[in-house]
């Protein structure tokens, strides 16, 4: 699926139909919803990551999962960059 038909979907699904144009407010609420679940997402995999290095054993696997976490972190940063 095309990026604006992921968008165009998930709009029609918010307001039960088709659409004409959407309010700015909206517009932001959307933007907004979709934001909190990409940090929401990151922070998930983030935890989980760090939770499985604790316990492995295996120095190339804790390696990979380092860098898994490191991706966490910088993914992020980038999403709270200039939200303060």
């Amino acid at each position: 699926m095309t990026r604006q038909g992921w968008a165009e979907r998930k709009v029609e699904r918010k307001l039960g139909g088709q659409y004409i144009s959407l309010s700015p407010k909206l517009t932001a609420e959307l933007l907004l919803a979709e934001h909190r679940r990409a940090v929401r997402a990151a922070k998930r995999h983030l935890d989980i990551y760090q939770r499985q290095r604790e316990v492995e054993k295996d120095e190339r696997k804790r390696d990979l999962l380092a860098g898994s976490i490191l991706a966490c972190v910088d993914l992020l940063e980038s999403l709270q960059r200039g939200r303060e």
